[in-house]
């Protein structure tokens, strides 16, 4: 028992050091949101790409011990705990999305994640143009009458920023998208999505879909080509 509580100390020692260097990133992230409030290009708090780019930096330190799986459940509410620190952020979904893509919300951006629901696309849409800090969460580019927002006319000036989930496996297609009135910033590995009207053939874009005259496309790189509209990005971000 000696022995037993002996190393329950030394866990109790980590704790308190762990505590004190979230507290210290806190502060930073205070620090940060300061900046960001003072300069109305960067006020954007929710930035996809820089989790991204700190998830893969610590997934290289994983161990049999603790896997990128275990680091995501970790970091994913270090991020919103230190987001929301910055500022509000609201989210909005559809009213008829299912619970299964509910929970995958939850899984994405963790447990503590308050959303609102909307009925009307163009409305929400409005919403979004309107505010920095308010994100769309919507399903996959796609067929059905829920999916197919990214060929209506209220979708214009509307960016696609990240993915849900936000870890994926390879090659494999996200349930649910996040959109922005701020464009993506593009840093690291990331999927680039166009539409055009036109059947665009290139070995740098992959054809996933094709609705009302509408083609959908997937790239790795950002291309400026006549008839091919950017829709936005999501940092590639695998286990």
């Amino acid at each position: 028992m000696k022995k037993l509580d002996q190393l329950r100390k030394k866990i109790d020692i980590i704790d308190d050091k762990i505590l004190k260097l979230l507290q210290n990133r806190s502060k930073l992230a205070l620090d940060i949101g300061s900046l960001k409030n003072k300069n109305s290009k960067s006020s954007n708090l929710y930035r996809p790409e820089r989790q991204a780019k700190i998830l893969s930096r610590l997934f290289l330190k994983k161990s049999s011990l603790f896997n990128e799986k275990d680091i995501f459940n970790f970091w994913k509410e270090i991020f919103f705990h230190q987001t929301t620190l910055q500022g509000s952020i609201d989210f909005l979904i559809p009213e008829n999305l299912k619970k299964l893509e509910k929970k995958i919300i939850f899984d994405a951006l963790g447990n503590n994640i308050i959303f609102k629901t909307y009925k009307n696309f163009p409305n929400a849409s409005s919403k979004i143009k309107d505010n920095n800090n308010k994100f769309l969460i919507l399903p996959f580019p796609g067929k059905t009458k829920k999916a197919d927002w990214w060929i209506s006319k209220h979708f214009k000036d509307l960016f696609v920023i990240s993915a849900i989930p936000f870890v994926c496996k390879n090659k494999s297609i996200p349930k649910l998208v996040v959109v922005s009135k701020n464009k993506p910033i593009l840093e690291g590995d990331c999927s680039c999505l166009y539409v055009s009207p036109i059947l665009i053939k290139d070995e740098k874009l992959k054809k996933i879909n094709y609705f009302k005259s509408h083609y959908l496309y997937r790239s790795t790189n950002l291309l400026n080509y006549n008839k091919l509209k950017f829709l936005g990005a999501y940092p590639n971000l695998k286990i």
